[in-house]
């Protein structure tokens, strides 16, 4: 089964094979239309399995996400365990093999030949990351996480119960403030109940907690993960026996943790999942997770500047990561790829990404969820979450090679212009910092100074002169020009009449992509253009 081998899939618009599939109905759908729009042939499925030469969708176990595929006599075989995973191996196979690409939702590559013959050797993949999660808009549909091979929002559905913050539903201050005040965090003095955590000493909350998930896991008993985690915020138990534990354990996560191992031991079929987050992160002294116990770091502190292994900003992050590593052995890592405050600002972290999804992977980090812009748009949230998705897949590929990959399928002629400007805003944050709660201001002084503000624009100009008569083309590139429209009228560049253009055309391009958000959860789109209209009129 070694060395290149080939085999004729379709000649003169006439399948050469069949497809044979077991059970697994939605693969076998799903290569037939792909390969009607590659060849023009109908290629048949049926289930009798001693045809030849056929295209063979074959149940075998690869390891969580993992499949095989090759040629043997003259067939191709397709091998996988689950239906998902060979829904997997069927995208790859097409992708990698015959040169489809899957840029957005909207957007694919799929190359035309009636006379299709695909050369390839033995190939069998499985990922090191057993959970990959992308909170992008875009990855939000089904399909188009699969064709990335991606953990679907159908799939999380069904494996998670609770994913975080989950102390608000399991002991609600709605329902037991007032008769059990108690049970909330002691501060300064007294119970609190608005934004209080949980008095996680108090052996009646451990009661309650366990008595809620029980209920909570019959409505949902599939699910093998529950989360069991502090709430959004740092108002946690000070009373004297929360914080006699945290003394112990020299950290916060002493009580949580302890907290939790109980509740786990409820639950021997289940993994309880839990937050480092805040003022979690750093490993306790004494106290160890549970074997059902799993752990959800959350790095949000790291500089995105500058990959984390070797950045002496992100020294806290890498060093949390390296010892929740010597006592967990599967960790889930939070990453964050967005300006919270800022989402349509230039967010120049694209050449970060490789070396730091390796460095996770390298230090026993199984899963990981980037969380970026949930809302429409977003500063290169085509490009980032594609990506983010290779890699996640397979952390060893070259940046380059997909950076290039996506920029001539995606911006056709406007490629090379898309990516000088890439590089040379990455250059041009000379000091490598970026806030994920930062904006257009943070880069005054470096990568959107004046002078490189200029540079950015011509750049832009040239890219849409290359597409001028290509019209999907264009309609990209105005969509990647937005953040730098964005950044532009936030730092006020340029004449009245300058900004006043810039923001017409912040408007037209923001109203056909529906953006409605620039930053999380508050300002809207059309209060920043009310707010830069009137600002404009100051001038």
């Amino acid at each position: 089964m070694n060395g290149i081998k080939s085999v004729v899939m379709a000649e003169n618009r006439k399948a050469k094979m069949v497809i044979l599939r077991d059970e697994k109905k939605r693969p076998a759908d799903i290569l037939k239309n792909y390969l009607k729009k590659i060849t023009g042939a109908e290629f048949s499925i049926c289930t009798v399995k001693s045809i030849t030469p056929a295209i063979i969708l074959k149940t075998q176990d690869h390891g969580i996400d993992g499949f095989s595929y090759y040629i043997e006599n003259e067939n191709i075989v397709i091998e996988a365990k689950t239906e998902e995973t060979m829904v997997f191996a069927v995208y790859d196979f097409l992708e990698r093999i015959i040169g489809c690409r899957y840029y957005t939702p909207d957007c694919e590559k799929i190359p035309f030949d009636a006379n299709l013959k695909v050369c390839f050797e033995d190939y069998s993949y499985t990922p090191p990351l057993q959970f990959r999660e992308i909170l992008y808009y875009d990855y939000k549909e089904p399909e188009f996480c699969e064709k990335h091979k991606m953990s679907s929002p159908e799939y999380k559905k069904e494996v998670w119960g609770f994913f975080c913050h989950s102390f608000k539903d399991l002991c609600p201050a709605d329902i037991y403030y007032e008769k059990h005040p108690e049970y909330f965090s002691f501060r300064n003095g007294e119970r609190v109940r608005e934004d209080g955590q949980l008095c996680l000493s108090n052996p009646e909350v451990l009661n309650v907690v366990v008595e809620n998930l029980k209920k909570e896991i019959k409505k949902k008993p599939k699910a093998l993960y529950w989360s069991v985690s502090q709430n959004d915020n740092n108002v946690y138990c000070q009373c004297e026996a929360c914080k006699a534990q945290d003394e112990i354990d020299e950290s916060p996560m002493g009580s949580v943790l302890n907290f939790v191992n109980q509740v786990a031991e409820h639950f021997p079929d289940k993994i309880i999942s839990t937050l480092a987050y805040w003022y979690t992160r750093k490993v306790p002294k004494i106290t160890r997770p549970r074997e059902n116990v799993h752990i959800l770091l959350c790095n949000i502190e790291a500089n995105r500047g500058a990959p984390i292994e070797i950045d002496e900003r992100s020294k806290e992050s890498k060093q949390e990561l390296l010892a929740w590593k010597e006592i967990c052995k599967n960790v889930f890592l939070w990453d964050y790829c967005i300006q919270f405050r800022n989402l349509v600002s230039p967010f120049p972290n694209l050449e970060v990404l490789a070396p730091n999804i390796r460095f996770f992977v390298e230090n026993n980090v199984t899963s990981l969820f980037s969380q970026c812009n949930r809302e429409i748009g977003g500063e290169f949230y085509e490009l980032r979450g594609y990506l983010l998705a290779k890699l996640m897949w397979n952390p060893q590929l070259e940046y380059e090679d997909i950076l290039d990959d996506f920029l001539t399928g995606y911006y056709h002629q406007a490629a090379p212009y898309i990516k000088t400007y890439i590089e040379t805003i990455h250059r041009e944050n000379t000091e490598k910092r970026l806030n994920i709660f930062g904006g257009p201001e943070d880069g005054r002084n470096s990568y959107l100074s004046a002078e490189n503000y200029k540079k950015y624009e011509q750049l832009f100009e040239q890219a849409l002169e290359a597409v001028k008569e290509d019209e999907d083309a264009a309609y990209r590139v105005y969509t990647a020009r937005l953040p730098l429209l964005y950044a532009g009228i936030v730092l006020k560049y340029g004449t009245k009449q300058e900004q006043t253009e810039r923001i017409g055309a912040f408007i037209d391009q923001a109203r056909r992509i529906g953006l409605e958000k620039v930053e999380e959860w508050k300002i809207t789109t059309d209060k920043f253009i009310a707010d830069s209209i009137a600002a404009l009129h100051r001038m």
